[in-house]
């Protein structure tokens, strides 16, 4: 029995291999761009909007995925201007559709990878308080916030942003992905203890996703 009980179920064994998806993707993706949530919402938009388009019944919203297509066609093509501006078009003339929201994380990434720190703050927040948060793409817009701080040079602020954001996700593999975020970026600010604690933290209570055996790998090279 007790061998049972620890068996995942399947909906358990889906975000296991979601979440061992979603690292590879993270890690794809600092190696080349250094911009995590950048990465993380391209993936995530593609996937939403794709199976919203498919269960819509409303023409605006079809038209708002449509144009969210063309936003991250222009995008992945390097049409940067572009897709800020057609990004901004779908935020505004569709403000409410799902798409809409998705397009704002998409345009705040884009603010920030083009240094406008300022901008992609605001539509970080815009998302939040605007809609009915996604977890995949509220991780992002709320990393997102947390990564602004760290772009100026707030190292601590930024680890206190993700361990707060991961309080309110307690128990979620959110709350471990935003633990291990906390851990590196207190590293980056010379608190090798709070490094220490959070990655321990991730190790005992996320012991049964992928993320755990990163913390482990960590607090191997500390």
């Amino acid at each position: 029995m007790a061998a049972e009980s620890q068996k995942l179920s399947k909906e358990e064994l889906r975000e296991d291999e979601f979440v061992e998806w979603i690292m590879e993707a993270v890690d794809y993706v600092k190696e080349r761009s250094q911009l995590f949530i950048g990465g993380l919402a391209v993936f995530v938009v593609v996937i939403l909007g794709i199976n919203h388009f498919i269960e819509s019944s409303e023409a605006a919203e079809v038209e708002a995925v449509a144009l969210l297509g063309d936003v991250l066609m222009a995008e992945q093509s390097g049409q940067v201007s572009e897709a800020i501006r057609l990004a901004e078009q779908l935020a505004t003339s569709y403000t409410g559709a799902p798409a809409a929201g998705q397009g704002l994380v998409l345009l705040a990434n884009m603010h920030y990878a083009e240094g406008r720190i300022v901008e992609a703050r605001g539509y970080y927040r815009d998302y939040l308080d605007k809609y009915e948060p996604i977890d995949v793409l509220a991780y992002a817009a709320e990393s997102g916030l947390a990564s602004c701080l760290e772009a100026e040079g707030q190292l601590l602020e930024a680890g206190r942003y993700y361990e707060a954001y991961a309080g309110r996700e307690t128990g979620t593999i959110r709350a471990a992905l935003a633990l291990m975020e906390a851990a590196r970026v207190y590293g980056l600010a010379g608190d090798g203890n709070k490094k220490r604690e959070l990655l321990e933290a991730v190790s005992r209570d996320f012991a049964q996703y992928p993320v755990a055996l990163k913390a482990r790998a960590s607090l191997g090279m500390l």
